[in-house]
């Protein structure tokens, strides 16, 4: 698509500094590297990486149209560069991004949720059930985005404004008629989500989390970051059982329904009559609606996953979808790295999930207790540039509910692996759990380990990687499906597996580095 710059930055609070805004541009870059004549280099500020720094280089590349924060005085670019000066270069980005993929977001219905946990799950039901109705759905998220034949492999939960747009249209192309997008608190900071109208908001729940150097500086900013939902979405579903509700719906503006377990005058949503599969993981559940009364049954566990699903069946309500859709399926819904049983030829059973933080690795044991194991075994690890606060908190919950941890690496990122496990272990010593961990920092050592272990009608949890089927450290993607080193463990009498040598996924789309 060819605009003018002056079209492509409509509607912004901006100042033409030099040359031209009738010049015409086809595409935008935020990575200097893929600068090139005919594209817009928009200059991000960062915490690691500052855009404006890469002026010269992007200049150097052919670009000759800027939108930027600031402008250097030197050195003297010539008389061919066109400048834009914005008071916020993310905001800028993501609202160019918009008008320049012609208004994705509009063609579609749009369902944005966030929650310090329970968006990839509630995704992937509302997806199920939308599915189940005969819709064609497009889901971007921590997993990863979703539309058609297409894949793209994903960094963030929600990915920079323009890669968002640019999988949105693609979405529009394919013929999408409902896009679910998971809205991070993260991704509302750095307004990768601005100007998109949500049909459909839902917000889960928030505890204390995502507070560090690389997130957000108080639990004040981050709260705040998600209220931001509110003021995007035609109507917004939230758990009324959520802690802090009060506060969480406090002066806002737009229609909310509620969902939840306690009887309540203002429930649109309520759950009764809940019972456990301790063989299948099964749980089934009665729920009222504005509309009927149902009884679902979803393979997931736990009374947070009944919460998800009830998310889900007030989505479903508002876009009128039928309650037999629901029912068939959240029947059907699994969700990749989220309580994820494995398949295995044992008399024990192995769940994945991707519990990051004291709220969901709490809410997982609570879950798996309910279907009475033998024993859980644990193999943990936490991503790396996080707090460390709730590495210690994580590990004091495994010191209470763990029988046996191994704790390995899970992504380190930039960060020291071993401090990281450390921190972990620290957690565990100082609740009482001397003794009942280990340190096997290589998962494809410690799973197997674990699996020795196992007797029959234990619960073996392999937590912290999740869908993750890589191993991130310093930038670079090492394949690492805990999937196949369960296959190998069981496919060698030994009870060994070596690194996997599959790629993790097809990328079908390259965002620009951020």
């Amino acid at each position: 698509m060819t605009i003018t710059l002056a079209a492509l930055t409509q509607g912004l609070s901006s100042e033409f500094l030099l040359g031209d805004p009738q010049t015409l541009v086809d595409d935008i870059v935020y990575d200097s590297s893929q600068g090139a004549p005919g594209k817009v280099f928009v200059a991000l500020p960062g915490r690691h990486v500052d855009g404006h720094l890469y002026i010269a280089d992007a200049y150097a590349r052919g670009v000759r149209q800027f939108v930027v924060e600031r402008w250097p005085e030197e050195p003297d670019y010539g008389t061919d560069v066109t400048v834009v000066r914005v008071d916020d270069s993310h905001y800028a980005l993501a609202l160019m991004s918009q008008r320049l993929f012609d208004f994705p977001d509009r063609k579609m219905t749009v369902v944005a949720i966030t929650g310090t946990k329970g968006k990839t799950t509630v995704s992937y039901m509302i997806k199920a059930v939308c599915e189940a109705a005969g819709k064609k759905v497009g889901l971007i998220g921590s997993t990863g985005a979703y539309y058609g034949s297409t894949f793209v492999k994903l960094h963030n939960t929600t990915p920079q404004s323009y890669e968002l747009h640019r999988m949105m249209a693609g979405m529009v192309d394919e013929g999408v008629d409902i896009a679910i997008l998971e809205a991070s608190s993260q991704g509302f900071a750095m307004h990768r989500t601005a100007g998109i109208h949500f049909d459909v908001g839902v917000y889960t729940n928030i505890a204390r989390d995502h507070i560090s150097a690389t997130e957000h500086a108080n639990f004040t900013e981050y709260f705040m970051c998600k209220k931001r939902i509110f003021s995007q979405s035609d109507v917004t579903v939230v758990n009324r059982d959520a802690a802090l509700y009060t506060q969480i719906v406090a002066g806002v503006v737009c229609p909310i329904r509620t969902y939840g377990f306690a009887t309540h005058s203002t429930y649109q949503g309520v759950s009764t009559n809940v019972s456990y599969d301790s063989d299948t993981f099964q749980t089934t559940f009665t729920c009222r609606t504005p509309t009927a009364t149902g009884e679902f049954t979803i393979h997931l566990p736990g009374s947070y996953n009944i919460s998800n699903a009830l998310a889900a069946i007030a989505v479903a309500d508002i876009l009128g979808i039928p309650l037999s859709a629901c029912k068939s399926g959240l029947a059907k819904a699994r969700v990749p790295g989220r309580t994820e049983m494995l398949d295995i030829p044992a008399p024990y059973t192995i769940l994945i999930d991707f519990a990051h933080n004291q709220i969901s690795l709490a809410a997982l044991f609570e879950a798996v207790k309910a279907y009475s194991p033998r024993r859980i075994l644990t193999v943990f690890g936490l991503e790396g540039d996080r707090s460390s606060v709730r590495r210690f908190d994580c590990g004091e919950i495994l010191a209470r509910e763990s029988a046996y941890t191994i704790l390995a690496d899970a992504s380190p990122r930039s960060d020291d692996p071993d401090q990281i496990i450390a921190d972990i272990a620290t957690g565990i010593e100082r609740a009482g759990g001397h003794g009942t961990y280990e340190v096997i920092r290589d998962r494809h050592q410690a799973i197997p380990a674990m699996l020795r272990r196992a007797q029959p009608h234990d619960l073996v949890l392999l937590v912290g990687k999740g869908s993750v089927i890589w191993e991130e450290i310093w930038g670079v993607d090492y394949p690492m499906d805990e999937r196949d080193i369960v296959q190998d463990f069981f496919a060698n009498e030994q009870g060994t597996a070596e690194p996997g040598t599959n790629e993790p996924g097809t990328e079908t789309i390259s965002p620009q580095p951020s």
